[in-house]
């Protein structure tokens, strides 16, 4: 975030955070000034600029100190055994914090106080990022000015960030909010403050130190229980097992309920609004929460994206859109790249790229996906390793068996040490099509290039740190079969 802000804010804010946790400024002066913009970005200083040294996985702000103070940097936030650069500018002030992270995430806070228009939570295991995309453009039919995420930036640093980025011209802020760990959603909420929660759905995710399931449904329904006891509206999945009880068990007028539901919109009423899919479930019907019945294309392939919608639609509803605001701000929607993605080779095969995040619940929903592109045609999975799934991380792979042979997935084609344990149980369990491990992108690639016809639909997914975006690239550049 680097365009102004109101200097005095800054200045205020900052002496709240050096009140808190510092050691004091450690160079010329303990004043503080009136600063511009905030940024943990050396390649976003300017001048009057606050710049915030963060360490993350790849790189650590420290380093670009330097760099930020050559680019006009007025003061640096840093850790308490920084040294101060030799030969920086006596006019630079380094104040030294026992948290930097903590440090920006309290400017953060401090900024959002600032603001009053509706600032909408979104949560979830899976689904998030792309409620949160559909959900911004729904704002735009009644909101000139969106805030959002951007990408995936869900965490103790991209939520500051992207609150940091509030302005007065503003209108609504849609905050995704990841949680990798118990404690974090209450953290996140109590930063965020919002008026408005939405959880998407609740399955395996972050293992490592989420434990299981049920830690997981109790920490992300923090995201609505927070929200309503501070007298914020909430709105609700009814047709996720973990979500649907909340529907009793919180005590506050102000929540709503969607479902897709196959038996009709008999359902919808004031409270919930009801999809129903229709034409092969490529359009969907939709009602209730006062809205009159409306009939859409969907912009996004699958029944899970069809649920990630309706979910929007109803955040949009309880914010106050009619149904023409809602229909209006849904032509504005652009997808992300990698997310249910469906693209095609030059021969014409269907391929489904959906490789920005993996766990089981999304695997076995791109399975689907795959299945509903491909129609007559044959079905080629080539999956990467599920990341961040704790001890159990085996038996989520080789559970993913029962969901291939169930839709009787014919071809599969696996990447990643972890795929190892699908291969393992699809061979014991006799898997009769094509299967196969890689240890390189270009190997699995090159495999399955000799092997398609234009009769074959593919399936490209994975955890973002499998990096199959580059199946997809190499699979562009390799040969067809002859």
């Amino acid at each position: 975030m680097t365009s102004a802000m109101n200097p005095v804010f800054v200045q205020n804010a900052l002496k709240t955070v050096l009140v808190a946790q510092t050691a004091g400024a450690t160079h010329r002066t303990t004043e503080t000034l009136p600063y511009s913009s905030i940024t943990t970005d050396s390649r976003k200083i300017q001048k009057c600029c606050l710049f915030v040294a963060i360490a993350g996985d790849k790189f650590d702000g420290h380093d670009f100190i330097g760099a930020a103070v050559a680019g006009g940097a007025s003061a640096v936030i840093c850790r308490e055994d920084f040294a101060v650069p030799a030969g920086a500018p006596e006019t630079v002030q380094f104040f030294r914090v026992a948290d930097t992270v903590e440090a920006y995430r309290t400017l953060a806070g401090a900024w959002r106080r600032e603001f009053t228009i509706p600032v909408i939570l979104v949560a979830g295991s899976v689904g998030k990022t792309t409620t949160k995309e559909l959900l911004s453009a729904l704002l735009k039919g009644k909101f000139t000015e969106v805030l959002k995420t951007a990408g995936s930036q869900n965490g103790y640093v991209g939520i500051p960030m992207t609150l940091l980025e509030l302005r007065p011209h503003h209108q609504v802020a849609v905050i995704e909010v990841g949680i990798d760990e118990i404690g974090a959603m209450v953290q996140h909420t109590k930063l965020v403050q919002a008026d408005h929660s939405i959880l998407t759905a609740i399955g395996p995710e972050h293992l490592e130190k989420l434990i299981d399931v049920p830690t997981v449904a109790r920490e992300e329904s923090l995201a609505l229980t927070e929200v309503s006891e501070r007298g914020g509206a909430v709105v609700l999945r009814l047709d996720d097992e973990w979500i649907a009880p909340l529907a009793t068990k919180l005590k506050t007028p102000k929540k709503s309920g969607f479902t897709l539901s196959s038996s009709g919109l008999s359902q919808a009423n004031a409270q919930t609004l009801v999809g129903e899919l229709t034409h092969s479930a490529s359009q969907m019907k939709f009602s209730g929460m006062g809205l009159e019945p409306a009939e859409i294309e969907l912009p996004l392939l699958g029944v899970h994206n069809a649920v990630n919608l309706l979910g929007a639609i109803a955040m949009a509803r309880a914010v106050g859109l009619t149904r023409q605001e809602i229909l209006d701000g849904l032509k504005t929607f652009k997808g992300t790249d990698g997310r249910s993605e469906l693209k095609k080779l030059k021969q014409g095969n269907p391929v489904v790229c959906d490789y920005y995040n993996a766990n089981p619940t999304s695997v076995e929903a791109g399975l689907e996906l795959l299945t509903q592109v491909a129609g007559p045609k044959t079905r080629w999975a080539c999956l990467g390793d599920m990341l961040e799934l704790g001890p159990n991380e085996e038996t989520f792979h080789r559970d993913l068996s029962k969901k291939i042979r169930k839709l009787k997935i014919e071809n599969v084609l696996l990447y990643g040490p972890r795929m190892k344990w699908l291969l393992s149980e699809l061979q014991n369990q006799g898997f009769s099509g094509y299967l196969s491990h890689f240890s390189t992108h270009q190997e699995l690639a090159q495999s399955l290039s000799s092997q398609i016809t234009p009769q074959d639909a593919i399936l490209i997914k994975g955890s973002r740190g499998m990096k199959m975006e580059e199946v997809w690239k190499a699979l562009q550049l390799s040969p067809p079969a002859s």
